[in-house]
This record gives structure tokens, C-alpha cells and sequence, in this order.
């Protein structure tokens, strides 16, 4: 049997198929880069994360009972990975070292008083932060 088809039929149909081919590799993608699992350095939890819309909501029903959350910023806007982390305790004990997957990470630390170093570009920022036991998630933002 022929079928015949106008040539705006067969456009369409083209389109259609470029469209889902389009749309099932992006979302292979997104798929590909929901949070990472939960890391451990010296019985320190962390996790992160944070490419897209999709990634970041599914990272903060991950973080929300995290005690910190760090979260990485071109003073542009636009969102940083791959940011090294160093925290240390109050005595200069290093405590927790790490790099970023993405815009976000959050560390379970328990109470005390840190000194968090995060560096990316070549350019390192510090702050200071006091977990109190307890207390709701603290957030440090840093901006390049």
C-alpha cells in the first residue's frame, strides 16, 4: 500500500521525531546528575550537588537534616562546582576535606565551632561558623 503524504505531514513528523529524540537525551542526562551519595571523611557525612532545577530540589530533601550547608556563587549569579572544602574544629584540627560536585554541599558536623576554607579560581574565603546543638541548618554562601 503508498500512502501519500504532504510535505507538511512529513515535516511535522520529522519534527515530532527530533523533538523526542532531543527530550530523551536531556532527560538521560538529568537523570545521570541527581545528588551523589552520601560521603564520609573521618565519620563526617556530607553530600553534594546541585546542577539544575531537579538536582538541587532532590538535594535539599537530602540536606534537611544536615547542620550545614554551603552554597557556591559567581558574584554574577551563575552557580560554582568543583569548589575544594577544608573545615577545621576550634583547636585547628582539620575535621573534613572535600571538593564540591556542585553548587551546594552539606556536612552533618556536630556542635562545635569551625573554620570553613573553601577555594576555587585560584582564590580562597573563610568564615567562621558555631553549630549549636539542636539548632535549624546553618547556610554559608561564598561569591566570587
Amino acid at each position: 500500500m503508498i500512502m501519500k503524504c504532504s510535505l507538511q505531514q512529513v515535516g511535522i513528523v520529522v519534527i515530532a521525531i527530533v523533538f523526542a529524540s532531543v527530550y530523551s537525551t536531556v532527560y538521560a542526562e538529568e537523570r545521570d546528575v541527581l545528588p551523589t551519595e552520601q560521603e564520609m571523611y573521618q565519620g563526617i557525612p556530607s553530600v553534594s550537588g546541585g546542577i539544575g532545577l531537579e538536582e538541587r530540589e532532590a538535594l535539599t530533601a537530602k540536606c534537611a537534616n544536615y547542620s550545614l550547608k554551603l552554597m557556591f556563587a559567581a558574584k554574577g549569579g551563575d552557580y560554582l562546582a568543583d569548589v575544594k572544602i577544608d573545615i577545621s574544629n576550634s583547636l585547628g584540627k582539620e575535621v573534613l576535606v572535600a571538593t564540591s560536585d556542585g553548587p551546594w554541599f552539606c556536612v552533618n558536623l556536630p556542635p562545635g565551632k569551625y573554620t570553613v576554607t573553601v577555594t576555587t579560581m585560584g582564590k580562597e574565603k573563610q568564615n567562621k561558623v558555631n553549630i549549636h546543638k539542636g539548632q535549624k541548618q546553618t547556610t554559608l554562601g561564598f561569591y566570587w
